[in-house]
């Protein structure tokens, strides 16, 4: 979270210089935010996850080409348990920003908001601010960083995933061998760093001689100039300056003399900076250590609590926890988490087959209200049931495929709808999947991206994750468990650059009428009394319909009218 004022109580001690010839370590974290930051001041509030990493690869192109030696890049792979109390703040905070953005604009955006405005590349260092509020973040932006940078073979092998916080394995590579650490973390002045320092990622600039200039934090320098003798002074003075933000720096120095007034408070202070806390890793039922480099964080968070154990009872944790980002979807809707909940929940049941353990639950965090709020419970399925339900759902995706002529990406958009719509069938809900595509198949034009469209689209890339998370814990499973074929379906998931979005969900929808997408999905969901063949009538509208009424609807919707344009083309031309 940083401290405030330290910065500014620093700025005075900073040495202005270049990045040019330097060796660096990057807090992956804080260089994906930075991404986002470049891509929002340039003009695109929703970048997509395209984007995205290739503007992380242009950034680091850039550090390379100016001879910067980038040693490597941390993420966070674990969440220590004493951060808990921040991350449920974060979650709180990013459902608020969701509901602000929510009733900024109730009737949804021109499509402009979701499209790249043209084929300039954004300025990658400048010091210009993005104009007005920052938007909600793209849910799942840091691991398709992290996908891009695995994924080039010029910096694949500096990516770290790693079972403890980014900034602390930072501060340790700096501590051991001396260079720089770029980030956005104010957290990173009070680690040791010996003879390391610290450079803001937004203090980066090109110069006039096209020089990476900066201005750079110096701990040896700054405990020099302030008469701090060790990183244990620096610590105590952070300390002071976190409980008297206003006062001035002789004050602080002056403080820092004087007997600690809350020792409880100063130590646990002290401990997050001069203590790092590693999570230990998991072993699997084989008596082998689990490889968490390949996961995304909030799945390598989730990993590595399974093997954890309770220091009171010495049994491991019955209380696993995963955060799921916040999604770009309408707050006054439930949750677009919920319909690919099974997916998950198969999982869970293969981590928990994978790493042996007595947690007989999952709590998901998906929309969190308060801080103090509990995870919705997801129970870990008996072994027969998850391979039933693994077989389930390749037989269901080979019939899918068989109708797609070999579109694998257009079958995994119907897999996901079609799984959607059968569990609120199942469930006895309300279909939003079902309603939005019996909508949006006979519409011709559109003059907004309505709330109601943005939700289907949240519904599509909760699903795609879910199989996402899936496919990770498939990749830690232990030989002849069981799940070859779930294996090989999963092979061809689409990457986190393909993921469903406003526009290419749109293109799915224009062309939909012609592909009989409309048609395969009736087929494949068992709703009793269902003739694909009859023509689509409209259906009344009744909030409080019953499951016959939803059964009747899905009866005559048949096949929709083709459309005749690219949805989004027509979009933009009302724009």
């Amino acid at each position: 979270m940083g401290i405030p004022r330290l910065i500014s109580t620093l700025e005075p001690y900073v040495v202005h210089g270049t990045l040019n010839g330097e060796h660096v370590v990057i807090d992956g974290p804080a260089l994906a935010y930075h991404i986002l930051y470049i891509c929002n001041r340039h003009g695109i509030p929703q970048p997509s996850y395209k984007i995205l990493g290739e503007t992380a690869l242009a950034w680091l192109d850039e550090l390379i080409r100016r001879d910067v030696s980038v040693e490597a890049i941390y993420f966070d792979g674990s969440l220590p348990p004493a951060k808990e109390p921040v991350r449920m703040q974060r979650m709180v905070k990013s459902l608020n920003q969701l509901k602000d953005f929510h009733s900024s604009d109730i009737n949804g955006f021109f499509p402009a908001f979701f499209s790249v405005p043209d084929e300039t590349p954004p300025t990658l260092f400048s010091a210009t601010k993005p104009a007005g509020k920052s938007a909600v973040p793209p849910s799942f932006h840091v691991p398709a960083i992290i996908d891009a940078l695995r994924f080039c073979p010029r910096y694949t092998k500096l990516v770290h995933l790693v079972p403890g916080e980014a900034d602390a394995y930072c501060a340790q590579h700096l501590s051991e061998s001396g260079g720089t650490v770029l980030t956005s973390d104010s957290d990173l002045l009070v680690h040791d760093l010996g003879e390391g320092s610290v450079v803001f990622l937004r203090d980066i600039y090109l110069d006039g001689q096209s020089n990476l200039s900066c201005a750079s934090f110096s701990s040896a320098y700054i405990c020099e100039k302030l008469k701090l003798g060790s990183s244990a002074e620096i610590c105590r003075f952070a300390y002071e300056r976190k409980c008297s933000p206003h006062s001035t720096v002789p004050q602080l120095l002056q403080d820092c003399t004087r007997p600690v007034a809350d020792k409880a408070g100063y130590t646990e202070f002290c401990h997050e900076y001069l203590a790092h806390v590693v999570a230990p890793i998991p072993v699997s039922t084989q008596g082998t250590p689990i490889q968490i480099g390949s996961l995304d964080p909030r799945i390598s968070e989730m990993v590595l609590q399974l093997g954890q154990q309770d220091r009171q009872t010495n049994q491991t944790k019955d209380d696993i926890k995963i955060f799921l980002p916040i999604l770009l979807e309408c707050p006054s809707r439930g949750s677009a988490w919920e319909q690919s909940t099974p997916i998950r929940q198969l999982a869970y049941t293969i981590a928990r087959l994978t790493i042996p353990g007595a947690s007989s639950t999952i709590q998901e965090y998906r929309r969190v209200n308060t801080v103090v709020q509990k995870g919705r419970q997801v129970p870990i399925l008996p072994e027969q049931a998850a391979k039933a339900w693994a077989q389930d759902l390749t037989r269901l995706m080979s019939r899918i495929k068989a109708t797609t002529q070999g579109d694998t990406a257009r079958a995994w958009h119907i897999l996901c709808l079609t799984l959607d719509v059968r569990y609120c069938h199942e469930e006895g809900k309300h279909s939003h999947t079902l309603q939005t595509l019996e909508e949006y198949l006979k519409k011709t034009a559109f003059k907004k991206v309505s709330w109601d469209y943005i939700h289907f689209v949240a519904h599509l890339q909760a699903a795609y994750y879910s199989f996402r998370l899936l496919k990770q814990m498939l990749s830690l499973e232990q030989p002849n468990m069981g799940f070859p074929e779930l294996k090989d379906m999963l092979l061809s998931l689409p990457s986190l650059a393909e993921f469903p979005s406003v526009e290419n969900t749109m293109v799915f929808l224009q062309e939909s009428g012609e592909a009989r997408i409309y048609k395969i999905v009736a087929k494949s969901v068992p709703l009793p009394d269902v003739d694909v063949d009859v023509k689509p009538k409209r259906v009344a509208k009744d909030k409080k319909r019953k499951i016959s009424k939803e059964n009747t609807m899905k009866a005559k919707a048949g096949v929709a009218k083709s459309a005749t344009r690219n949805l989004f083309d027509v979009l933009a031309h009302h724009s």
